[in-house]
């Protein structure tokens, strides 16, 4: 399966259709594991699939938000993990494609495949500026992907006087932290999104991306990367890398609680699939799914929209983008708990693929990102003509 400069969206969809069987095969294990399989990395490798935000100089696709979407909502119909994990990884390429082009080439100077991982700051975590750069101490955590990735973007809030801290994406090589084995939860178990240690770190200026300046319009590496993705907003459209597979998720779930019931008889002899009360529920979930998806796709293509033109959207344009994502999480979660109620004794055994959804569907949901509250709180802050809560928007 060989990825061309050519590809298109429906060439990329189709080839995440295609590995479902694969990755549903391989859940399970890799659960156990708390580790995303080797062969699903290669698989992904080969599909393209980390190309998709790479800019083209780099031998990638520069595809639209959607399309990050919507591969990993068929992902998640697998294996929810993998499709976390694809999501962050390639999430990465699109702001390294708005950095500054040298640091573009550094992170790509020893492995042009090279990948990025995230993680964010634990209660030891210690940060000071320091002439020509930052020096990071401590542990970071919830590293997504951290088993493939050659760099991590160290999140840092400096704290400000009067204000909302700073936050920063802070570029750090493999070479300087340590990974540290702590991953044991009971969602998402196989993102193997481990913490990493840093002692003493110093990073130099050019690695620094202050986040609050990339709301969206020209990022200097769109004098490079002039495809829209690079002017889209870090920030605002980050929210779609955490609702897309868990659109993905949820729809695993509908998956199997049809395949589970159809043929499949109660006890008192009735055909489970023929019951109205079981119609109403699959119907009702795959509603509110279709409702996650058209707002989570919605609003990626209003963001491209703004990028196109080169524009930063509104204030309100870019906190209903959040909200909406955080929405989508609560219909998608809703969906989810409606088909529990279907599943039965027979499915609570933990090696079971819907409880695997089920347990992956809590905790993608506790993403902060995708907190209701939070996110519609900042919503109806906007909507009153105030300030947002979070400066990052």
């Amino acid at each position: 399966m060989s990825a061309t400069a050519n590809v298109t969206r429906e060439e990329l969809i189709g080839r995440a259709q295609d590995l479902v069987p694969s990755l549903r095969e391989r859940a399970r294990a890799a659960e156990l594991a708390r580790r995303m399989p080797a062969e699903t990395h290669r698989d992904f490798q080969d599909a393209g699939f980390y190309k998709i935000y790479r800019p083209k100089r780099f031998g990638g696709y520069e595809m639209p938000i959607r399309v990050m979407v919507e591969v990993c909502a068929e992902i998640g119909r697998g294996c929810g993990s993998s499709a976390w994990v694809l999501s962050n990884l390639s999430g990465h390429e699109k702001s390294h494609g708005m950095r500054e082009p040298h640091v573009q080439n550094e992170i790509r100077a020893d492995d042009p495949e090279a990948l990025t991982c995230a993680s964010f700051p634990g209660e030891d975590a210690k940060i000071r500026r320091v002439d020509g750069g930052m020096v990071l101490d401590g542990t970071w955590s919830f590293a997504s992907g951290v088993d493939w990735a050659s760099w991590c973007d160290f999140n840092v809030f400096m704290p400000r006087e009067g204000t909302h801290p700073e936050h920063f994406f802070v570029l750090v090589p493999k070479s300087e932290y340590e990974v540290i084995d702590d991953w044991f939860v009971t969602g998402l178990a196989a993102t193997g999104s481990r913490s990493v240690r840093v002692q003493n770190c110093f990073v130099p200026d050019h690695r620094i991306l202050p986040s609050e300046r990339f709301r969206g319009g020209i990022t200097p590496g769109s004098a490079i990367n002039d495809a829209p993705l690079y002017k889209a907003p870090i920030w605002a459209t980050g929210g779609k890398m955490f609702s897309g597979p868990l659109l993905g998720i949820a729809r695993g779930a509908l998956d199997l609680t049809i395949e589970n019931l159809d043929g499949r008889r109660a006890v008192t002899g009735a055909d489970l699939a023929q019951q109205p009360s079981v119609h109403l529920r699959v119907a009702e979930a795959e509603a509110e799914l279709d409702a996650a998806a058209a707002l989570i796709l919605k609003d990626a293509d209003i963001a491209m929209e703004f990028a196109a033109r080169g524009e930063t959207a509104p204030t309100e344009e870019r906190v209903r983008w959040r909200r909406n994502d955080a929405y989508a999480a609560k219909l998608c979660l809703q969906a989810v708990e409606r088909l529990h109620a279907l599943a039965g004794a027979r499915r609570l055994a933990a090696s079971d693929p819907f409880q695997r959804h089920w347990r992956d569907a809590h905790a993608a949901a506790a993403q902060i990102s995708l907190s209701w509250d939070l996110q519609a709180a900042n919503s109806g802050r906007v909507m009153f003509g105030l300030p947002p809560g979070d400066p990052r928007i």
